[in-house]
């Protein structure tokens, strides 16, 4: 345990600096090492929690406004943390070097200049040799360079290596690609082990729909198709696969128990922080063959990490072994090239705002609509229309299968929670809107008709994070005397034989009304129709990918308010995470 000693300086009144950002430097700040050791402390803690896996000193972060000096150089940041014992520092690349470099320190700075949380770096070390062990097979596999058609090459990559990733938007065919893939492992090695996983309930249950609906259809051999689809296992969470513990964040499958799989197939790979891909990996056995599916300009995790983009960046660097690992996916079968939704996202997803711009102002689309955002005072009138339209015809529907049905037909997007063009004010205009109409009766949040969206994974109701509900009454139940029936959550069912469940909503976990979602939360989900809205000012979290995620979650028709120069603005600016997962793959 370090001596305690008496805090130095007062850290920048930075809004990039919260409260526990200040007690982890006041923490490291106990080992010696000056005041700027406290500084680098405090926007590394920052820096994590905006999603980043390492502060890199070579560039100004934003918990540096408001200080007195200049952000240090990176020599000088070298000669500062060299003297404080809670930082160790790298100069060879893998974990087995850090160990004996830096011991057990809480915080490593590497040969770049890249500060770590100590369990970050070694996350990102474990995982990349691990991605590298498994690229290093069957170097005469096809690889990205030979794109005569994307699927097959995919197929052919998949059949002959042990890691695979397959990127693409969606309409690309991923999953009839691995709809292919499986079928054929299937009929060549009866005997394989399948896990399909995801990174949220909502993700696995829309894979393995999507693959049962399309397995007569792509997998190679109708009758031997037949006798493999009943072998596939159900899609589950990744937490669930591993064998989450109540409160713990340690799995019961590791290296010293790993799963007992021969092939993974993960979906939404996008969507996995780094932690949890690391302890996925590791929990794998050597022989595994592993798929991953995802869009990798699609946004992060909400924890830290891009790891997607991160082996997608790697695999394209010249000499990279994993350059032969990676597909993507380019031909789309859900728009054509003149659909205005395509061509938006395609702008958006190159950073291309005056062409986002010129294909916005179109008004002649049928697919596509925008308009300016409304004033606060005028978004609930404004609001109305398309409420009514999107939200009335689920509402009309008593069975509660048929009203699920026809309420993930639209849905609300925003970019933010919070604010007047935020989630929570949205939802509560919303639903003042539907009472207004009678739509919707009762007080309060707990009606009939009413959606919810879960935000906490409870494995004992199988619900996680991102499931969405409506609150009906059983249509076949007997009122009794008053003629009420009592309200229940229906959710989607997780089998063929049972295509709902139905839960007491005193039972749910935490969750949400349901009728807006932020953008993050509504990665994994498609809709025919959504209205897309961003804030009035720009923001740090508007970005490119927040954008196109965004964008892409509609199958056919797509509105759109906001100013135009916080679109622009956005569509300029990319998430990019710190990390060093890129290098360590690259070599």
């Amino acid at each position: 345990m370090p001596p305690a000693s008496r805090r130095s300086t007062v850290l920048p009144p930075s809004a990039a600096i919260a409260d526990i950002d200040r007690h982890f430097a006041s923490f490291i700040a106990r080992f010696g090492g000056g005041e700027r050791v406290e500084l680098a402390a405090a926007c590394l803690s920052a820096a994590v929690r905006q999603g980043h896996i390492c502060l890199d000193l070579g560039e100004t972060p934003d918990c540096a406004t408001g200080l007195d000096t200049p952000w240090p150089t990176l020599g000088d940041w070298r000669r500062e943390l060299r003297a404080s014992r809670a930082v160790g520092e790298v100069t060879g690349s893998g974990a087995s070097s850090a160990e004996t470099a830096a011991g057990r320190t809480p915080l490593v700075l590497d040969a770049a200049g890249r500060l770590y949380l100590r369990r970050y770096f070694e996350y990102e070390q474990s995982l990349a040799a691990a991605l590298r062990d498994r690229a290093a097979t069957a170097p005469d596999a096809p690889g990205v360079q030979s794109v005569d058609d994307d699927q097959q090459t995919a197929i052919e990559t998949a059949l002959s290596r042990r890691f695979t990733v397959i990127s693409g938007g969606p309409g690309t065919g991923k999953t009839t690609t691995v709809v292919r893939i499986l079928g054929r492992i299937l009929q060549d090695t009866p005997g394989c082990r399948v896990a399909l996983a995801a990174p949220t309930g909502k993700a696995a249950a829309r894979l393995e729909q999507t693959i049962r609906e399309n397995w007569s259809r792509f997998a190679p051999g109708a009758s031997a198709a037949d006798t493999a689809l009943s072998r596939l296992p159900r899609a589950t969470t990744v937490h669930r696969l591993l064998g989450a513990r109540r409160e713990s964040p340690q799995f019961r499958h590791h290296a010293g128990n790993p799963l007992a799989i021969d092939l993974l197939v993960l979906d939404e790979a996008s969507m996995v922080p780094l932690p949890l891909m690391a302890k996925l990996f590791d929990a794998l056995p050597g022989w595994t063959r592993v798929i991953l599916l995802g869009d990798r300009d699609q946004l992060a995790s909400v924890d830290p990490g891009s790891v997607l983009a991160d082996i997608a960046d790697a695999a394209t660097a010249a000499g990279s072994p994993l350059s032969r690992s990676l597909v993507v996916l380019r031909k789309n079968y859900r728009f054509g090239d003149g659909s205005a939704i395509h061509r938006l996202s395609e702008a958006v997803r190159a950073g291309d705002a005056a062409v986002a711009l010129e294909i916005v102002r179109d008004r002649e689309s049928t697919e596509f609509h925008a308009g300016p955002l409304p004033s606060p005072s005028t978004l609930a009138d404004c609001l109305r229309k398309p409420v009514i339209d999107g939200f009335g015809p689920y509402l009309q529907e008593n069975d509660p299968a048929q009203a699920l049905a026809a309420f993930n037909r639209f849905r609300i997007l925003c970019a933010v929670r919070h604010g007047p063009y935020g989630v929570d004010e949205i939802n509560r205009h919303v639903q003042s809107l539907l009472h207004e109409r009678g739509l919707i009766r009762g007080t309060g949040t707990v009606c009939a008709g009413m959606p919810v969206l879960v935000t906490r994974n409870d494995y004992q109701l199988s619900l996680f994070n991102g499931d969405v509900g409506i609150l009906l009454p059983d249509p076949g139940a007997d009122g009794g005397e008053s003629g009420d029936r009592p309200l229940w959550a229906w959710f989607p069912g997780q089998t063929p034989e049972e295509p709902l469940r139905r839960i007491a909503p005193a039972r749910l976990p935490e969750h949400d009304t349901a009728f807006a979602m932020t953008i993050h939360k509504s990665q994994g989900s498609e809709f025919d129709a959504i209205l897309l809205m961003l804030p009035s000012q720009d923001v740090p979290i508007l970005t490119r990918e927040l954008v196109y995620t965004g964008l892409t979650r509609a199958r056919r028709r797509v509105e759109t308010w906001f100013e135009e120069g916080v679109f622009a603005r956005s569509v300029a600016r990319r998430n990019r995470r710190a990390s060093g997962l890129r290098d360590a793959l690259g070599s």
